[in-house]
C-alpha cells in the first residue's frame, strides 16, 4: 500500500468528525490535501460549513471544490481544525512545519475546539528529532539567530546543524507571512517542553515547529485502515 492511501485512510476518519453547520480549519500540506479531496466529494455537506485556511496554498487548492477560505479574523471560534504533522511521538507532542505554515497553522489550532491530526504510520515516532525542527523567524539577521539558538540548543546537549530553508533557485523560503524559516537537525529531543521555551524566548523567533499539548485526536493511517490513538 502506497503511503498516500495510508494518508486517505486516516483523513476519511477525520472527515466523520465533520458536521453541517461547522467552522472548519484547514491545515496545509499533502495529508490535508486528502482530506480535502474528500471533503470536496461532500457536496452538500460542503454547502453549510464556513471554513479558515492556514496558507495561500491550501486556498488555492480548496477553490478547486468551490471551498472559499474566510480571513481568520472572522471567526471567534472554529469548530474543528484538520492538519498534519511531521512527527508524532507517543505522549502526543508533535513537530510540524515542513510546509512552512507553522505560525499560521498554531493560529488556527488555538481558536479550535478540536484540533485532529490525520498521519500516515510512518509518522509515528518514540521521540521527536529525526524530523528537522523548523523555526521560524523574523526576515533579519538569520545568522546571529542561528548563534543564538545553537546556544539554547547546547544547554540541551544538542548540537544540530542549522539550515537556512531555500527554494530550488537558492533563494531564501518566504512564508506568507513574510518570514524566513530555520531548519534544525537535532537528533533526538528528550525534553521539548523546556527546548521549546527557551527557543522561543529568542527576540528574533516567532515560533517553532513544537506543537505540544494541542492534540485533540490524531488518526493513524496504515495498511489495514486508520486508528484513532489517545494519549495519557
Amino acid at each position: 500500500m502506497t503511503t498516500q492511501q495510508k494518508k486517505i485512510n486516516a483523513a476519511k476518519m477525520a472527515l466523520k468528525r465533520i458536521k453541517p453547520g461547522m467552522c472548519v480549519g484547514l491545515g496545509t500540506g499533502s495529508t490535508t490535501n486528502e482530506f480535502i479531496n474528500l471533503l470536496g466529494q461532500e457536496k452538500q455537506l460542503l454547502k453549510t460549513l464556513r471554513y479558515a485556511s492556514s496558507s495561500i496554498q491550501t486556498e488555492t487548492f480548496a477553490k478547486k471544490y468551490s471551498i472559499i477560505c474566510e480571513d481568520i479574523d472572522q471567526f471567534n471560534q472554529l469548530d474543528v481544525t484538520v492538519d498534519g504533522a511531521d512527527e508524532v511521538s507517543r505522549q502526543g507532542e508533535m513537530i510540524k512545519g515542513g510546509g512552512g505554515a507553522l505560525l499560521r497553522e498554531k493560529m488556527l489550532a488555538s481558536i479550535s475546539k478540536d484540533y485532529l491530526i490525520i498521519v500516515d504510520d510512518t509518522k509515528m515516532v518514540d521521540y521527536l528529532g529525526d524530523f528537522p525542527l523548523p523555526i521560524e523567524i523574523m526576515n533579519f539577521s538569520p545568522n546571529t539567530t542561528i548563534n543564538l539558538l545553537k546556544k539554547a540548543f547546547k544547554a540541551y546537549h544538542l548540537d544540530p546543524e542549522i539550515i537556512l530553508r531555500v527554494n530550488s533557485d537558492s533563494s531564501s523560503v518566504i512564508t506568507d507571512g513574510g518570514n524566513l524559516i530555520l531548519d534544525c537537525h537535532c537528533g533526538q529531543i528528550l525534553d521539548p517542553n523546556l527546548l521549546k521555551k527557551k527557543i522561543e524566548e529568542i527576540p528574533n523567533v516567532i515560533t517553532s515547529g513544537f506543537f505540544l499539548n494541542m492534540i485533540s485526536s490524531v488518526f493513524v493511517g496504515d495498511e489495514k485502515g486508520s486508528t484513532e490513538v489517545f494519549f495519557e
